[in-house]
């Protein structure tokens, strides 16, 4: 029996980069595969016939006057809102006005074609919410899949919830991440409204990583779905792979001789990202180190915004400009000996199994991708979360692996992520849905 053909809608504010780049791979993916298959974006900078951009009505019907005076409107009362409500940054919270309507159902299906028979959502910030999505549903019958690259399709409008229950219990006036006096029941609005619609129109979850899969069965909104699909982090492994390590340090000028420690994130400063944790490990293991360990330690940070406590780093180090091109980037991560993920509130990040693809062990604490993606002793080190000393100790252990040790690690890093974040095994996973 052939491919049963299935018409594909999927959403996503742009194609490129983070949250915006994993759902341009799945339709790339199903895509390929056969399917009938539309993205729809409200940024496009692609060239794929499959990316489809939105076309608001309004930018039409309006006159350029009209236009120009209803952007100056918009930006006028936004910022008197931003004002009024104030939020505490390190939750993301930019999902604010779940329930307005941002778009015609009747046009998205003009604009992709067809009438989908699967719609699968990603991060749709600044484009839709829940509120569209279910009138979306509605209007085409559509089984609807919401794709968890963060936390944000169910709470009541953080992307990442820290230490708050909130997702659990149902979101209240009482949300620590708006920190005003005014706007406090906009986080308890906003969920109700997501619960509701998810409820009305069957919404369900695929999650990103172990980690939000098991956030997605303790939330309040999805925690009685009865199928539950992990698509890990989507690595093309045509691009991201072990094949080029022999040589790949000399593309960067790199010393065969030393051991070169990679981080990587957008912005350093971010407090996800716990760059203090990563910082105080390497003090601490500097301590431990004798000058011959030492001198063979260099540290590498590809961020596109530098930490203000870089040049507290107790060894060698250099700061590497954001990379874009895919294609250098599995090479540095290649080049590099070990990759430290000190993220401590995050959903991913996609970076520790691309690392893993291309043959390079992964350090990091016990949370989002590296829970399920990292084992000790056997491609890495999953350190206790926050606990800088351990962190420590794993990059002791992978340093002072002996060659045949270190082989060993490489070859079950590329492993892992073969079976269970490849682009190969995504395909598997979701074919329970194509049925």
């Amino acid at each position: 029996m052939g491919i049963v053909n299935k018409k594909i809608l999927f959403l996503s504010t742009g194609d490129v980069n983070g949250a915006y780049e994993a759902i341009y791979k799945l339709s790339y993916l199903f895509s390929n595969e056969g399917h009938t298959v539309s993205m729809l974006v409200k940024n496009k900078t692609k060239n794929d016939n499959f990316i489809k951009q939105y076309k608001y009505p309004e930018s039409v019907q309006k006159s350029l006057f009209t236009r120009v005076i209803d952007k100056i409107k918009h930006k006028y009362f936004k910022q008197i809102k931003e004002e009024i409500i104030t939020f505490d940054l390190k939750y993301n919270f930019i999902s604010k006005e779940e329930n307005s309507h941002n778009i015609s159902p009747t046009l998205v299906v003009e604009t992709i074609g067809f009438v989908p028979d699967i719609i699968i959502s990603g991060m749709t910030n600044d484009f839709m919410n829940s509120t569209d999505l279910l009138e979306i549903q509605q209007y085409t019958g559509a089984q609807v899949y919401n794709v968890t690259v963060d936390m944000n399709h169910f709470t009541g409008g953080c992307h990442y919830a820290w230490d708050c229950n909130g997702y659990i219990n149902g979101c209240d006036i009482n949300c620590p991440a708006i920190t005003s006096e005014n706007g406090k029941e906009l986080a308890k609005n906003n969920f109700e409204t997501k619960l509701n619609n998810a409820k009305k129109g069957n919404f369900k979850i695929i999650s990103g990583s172990e980690w939000t899969l098991n956030q997605s069965k303790k939330s309040l909104i999805y925690r009685n779905q009865n199928l539950y699909l992990n698509i890990n982090s989507l690595i093309d492994t045509k691009l991201m792979n072990g094949n080029n390590r022999a040589f790949a340090k000399s593309i960067f000028d790199l010393d065969d001789n030393k051991f070169y420690i990679l981080m990587g994130c957008q912005n350093a400063n971010d407090p996800r990202k716990g760059f203090e944790y990563l910082l105080e490990s390497l003090k601490i293991l500097e301590r431990k180190l004798d000058n011959s360990l030492k001198s063979k330690i260099e540290v590498l940070i590809v961020s596109r915004q530098k930490s203000d406590d870089f040049d507290e780093i107790p060894f060698a180090k250099r700061h590497i400009d954001y990379i874009k091109d895919y294609r250098l980037l599995s090479l540095l991560y290649q080049a590099s000996d070990l990759f430290i993920n000190s993220s401590v509130e995050d959903s991913g990040p996609m970076m520790v199994s691309e690392a893993l693809a291309c043959g390079t062990p992964v350090v990091g604490f016990d949370m989002g991708i590296v829970t399920n993606m990292v084992t000790n002793d056997f491609n890495g080190y999953k350190a206790v979360l926050k606990d800088s000393t351990d962190l420590a100790n794993g990059i002791y252990k992978v340093l002072t692996l002996s060659e045949a040790e270190y082989e060993m690690y490489s070859k079950n890093a590329i492993r892992q992520v073969e079976m269970y974040s490849s682009l190969e095994y995504a395909m598997k996973e979701l074919s329970t849905i194509l049925k």
